[in-house]
């Protein structure tokens, strides 16, 4: 695997170029025995463990996990849904909005709002989403069209996907955004 020189980053200070391969070999497939990352950077296989088990005791490293596909869990629209509540202070209605089982993740951003993605099995879904929403404040949403952008790695090759959304963008189909 050849990794590209991607300059400093605050996050990989304390990382030595073996740190940075075993990391890109991860991003690509957590699931990748010790044995073989050890083979494709040239060090031992408790060299790397020793590694892998550092970088999860300081923190880098939080999860190994899988990635599932939404749409083949039937819940074919995936959207961002800001979210403002009618008063900054009411944690009833935060409560609310977060802990809705469509709500995939949550970000707490600049200002009062908080961003939302969800995924529901249609627009109707959807729009009972927002609904329920209302009840607490007003919101924007945005559906997602694609998502190639997401999840992009620190340090493994990242995908070409300017092409891919270039021959997309061509298309004259027009999309409504609910609110």
């Amino acid at each position: 695997m050849e990794l590209k020189e991607k300059g400093p980053r605050r996050r990989s200070q304390q990382l030595d170029e073996f740190d940075r391969q075993i990391l890109a070999i991860l991003e690509e497939d957590a699931r990748r025995p010790t044995a073989e990352i050890a083979r494709a950077v040239g060090l031992s296989g408790p060299t790397t463990a020793e590694r892998i088990a550092r970088m999860r005791d300081i923190g880098l490293i939080q999860a190994f996990t899988i990635r599932l596909d939404p749409a083949k869990l039937g819940l074919a629209i995936s959207a961002i849904i800001e979210f403002e509540p009618h008063d900054n202070a009411d944690a009833k209605a935060m409560a609310a909005v977060v802990g809705h089982p469509a709500v995939r993740s949550c970000f707490k951003v600049t200002g009062p709002a908080l961003l939302n993605l969800i995924h529901a099995v249609d627009g109707a879904e959807l729009h009972n989403v927002l609904l329920e929403f209302a009840r607490h404040g007003s919101t924007k949403t945005s559906v997602i069209l694609t998502s190639e952008l997401a999840d992009m790695p620190f340090f493994a090759d990242r995908p070409d996907v300017v092409p891919a959304l270039l021959k997309r963008s061509n298309s004259n189909a027009k999309v409504s955004v609910l609110r």
